[in-house]
């Protein structure tokens, strides 16, 4: 059987970034249905899959065209993940306000140029050491996630502007130019961890009903 050009390049590694977006996907329906808690947790999942396909892919052998199609599909897939999603996410929580949808354009905004930017780009290396320029999109998967656990112990207004803050921070970081270290090694098992430990705190979250 001849399989299309473009079939040819799912590789385990694509096949786990389109996993992502499928999450990512998934994650934006819980939240259009008001299960936030849920939609949260796949958005860690999201993240977390983001993480380990680049070690996939470094660990596997592939081909030229499957490496280049993998790092556009990684991007692509980054901006519908941790701009699109998140961005969804908290106007179904209730940031939609103009204030707050502006907030929300100018995440959106800063997460494609980001990614832009890096794809033309790439890494800076120093002494052996491998930079990003500012914060990289992905760690909107932590850093929402570990914000919203305010939930538990504040009233839903002073939520939403904490999100507002938060995203507007967010954005800024993605813009900023400072040299943020790449993690590699036991960071990989350290994210790991504190995204199972807030699943788990999610989770129980869900099962008493709050």
């Amino acid at each position: 059987m001849i399989f299309s050009p473009i079939l040819r390049q799912l590789d385990l590694a694509n096949v786990l970034t389109l996993t992502g977006l499928i999450v990512s996907f998934c994650s934006v329906i819980f939240a259009v249905r008001g299960q936030f808690y849920v939609a949260i947790v796949l958005m860690m999942v999201a993240g977390i899959i983001d993480l380990f396909d680049g070690l996939v892919a470094r660990k596997i052998i592939r081909t030229e065209l499957q490496a280049d199609v993998g790092k556009q599909l990684d991007s692509l897939v980054d901006v519908c993940s941790f701009g699109f999603a998140p961005a969804i996410f908290a106007y179904c929580y209730g940031l939609n306000d103009p204030i707050a949808i502006s907030i929300l354009v100018v995440y959106l905004g800063a997460n494609a140029l980001r990614l832009a930017y890096f794809n033309a780009t790439g890494l800076v290396s120093n002494a052996g050491k491998d930079y990003f320029t500012g914060l990289p999109v992905t760690y909107a998967a932590l850093f929402i996630p570990l914000v919203f656990t305010g939930k538990f112990l504040l009233s839903g207004g002073v939520m939403k502007v904490v999100l507002e803050g938060v995203y507007l921070l967010l954005a800024t970081a993605m813009l900023a130019n400072f040299k943020m270290l790449k993690l590699r090694g036991i960071w990989y098992g350290v994210f790991s961890l504190g995204a199972v430990v807030l699943a788990g705190i999610y989770t129980f979250a869900i099962i008493k009903g709050w």
